[in-house]
């Protein structure tokens, strides 16, 4: 195989207990021709110092002002060289043979994108796989950046957006519709920690997840700068509706503590689901498969229509019971 170098871009911020074991997925891959640049982004705790006390001469250390998860993929990006890029949240990590299985298939197909798939695992060590067989391309390859191996052509004008949730929904989608030749693997090559203490998930009081919005706006835009707008118009559809409707819907209103705020929540979706797509009850979007497609659907129409406590005994109750027979 030629020899390409390919970069590693980790964001750090106050992962002290779980810095070193994705530091150490990154240091023991199989394929050795990497450029990683691990970005302290303003850690608060003895992150940047574990980083500092890193000897291996493919690392790269940046200490920088916090700027958020955005800022600090930003900057590495920035300064990444590799021929390819991949991305790593540094309290996950990833699979031995990530970098060389990406590398070969990448290489023999003359792909630009190769997605793969991951296990989430809780703080058990309980694993599960993640399939990703949707069916519709943007939903299929997922808003997040690192379950992605990149061509660094296809990173070198786009940016995440700054000072927001959900930044990488403002970005990755439209990267994924200009590679021109993505190819999926269906083996799970990244490990992705899901109860994070801080993680957005666990926030029973706030409003903040409806920035799902504003991002949704703006992948739109980029859509339209990079000119892969057109005949995409329904991936974009199906974008709003996995985002949107399914994953707030079902996974963020239903959280909140306060009926109050839950109806407030579902009125802004709604308007917005009238606004753009006014015919969305007719579209065929189907998130989920069988028993479970048809559970969603029907739920979403309940609380959307408002009917919340009708909604939650089709959806919230059996979901959370669910959620504490598996640990997911």
């Amino acid at each position: 195989m030629k020899e390409k170098l390919v970069s590693v871009i980790v964001p750090i911020y106050n992962v002290e207990k779980d810095l070193m074991r994705c530091v150490d997925s990154i240091l023991n891959q199989t394929y050795p021709h990497l450029e990683i640049l691990f970005i302290d982004d303003g850690s608060t705790d003895s992150s940047g110092k574990l980083m500092d006390e890193l000897t291996d001469t493919r690392v790269k250390k940046i200490h920088q002002r916090n700027s958020g998860q955005a800022g600090a993929r930003n900057a590495g990006l920035d300064l990444a060289t590799g021929d390819y890029i991949i991305m790593v949240d540094s309290d996950d990590w990833i699979r031995e043979d990530l970098v060389e299985l990406c590398l070969t298939t990448a290489e023999e197909a003359q792909s630009d994108l190769i997605l793969f798939t991951s296990y989430n695992v809780n703080q058990d060590g309980k694993k599960q796989y993640v399939p990703r067989k949707s069916g519709y391309l943007l939903t299929d390859a997922g808003s997040v950046p690192w379950n992605k191996f990149y061509a660094a052509k296809l990173l070198q004008d786009i940016r995440f957006p700054l000072g927001t949730w959900y930044e990488d929904l403002g970005m990755i989608p439209a990267v994924v519709l200009r590679a021109k030749n993505p190819v999926k693997l269906e083996e799970a090559l990244y490990f992705y920690q899901t109860d994070r203490v801080d993680s957005q998930s666990n926030l029973k009081q706030d409003l903040k997840f409806l920035e799902v919005i504003p991002m949704l706006q703006h992948v739109e835009a980029e859509m339209k700068r990079l000119g892969v707008y057109t005949g995409n118009e329904q991936e974009l559809e199906w974008l709003y509706m996995e985002h949107l409707v399914y994953r707030t819907v079902l996974r963020k209103i239903i959280d909140l503590e306060s009926i109050k705020m839950r109806k407030e929540a579902l009125v802004q979706v709604k308007q917005v689901l009238k606004q753009k797509f006014p015919r969305w009850k007719k579209n065929g979007y189907i998130s989920g498969t069988g028993l479970t497609a048809k559970l969603k659907k029907l739920a979403v129409r309940l609380y959307l229509a408002g009917f919340v406590r009708l909604g939650d005994l089709i959806w919230k109750v059996p979901f959370e019971k669910r959620r504490q027979k598996t640990g997911f």
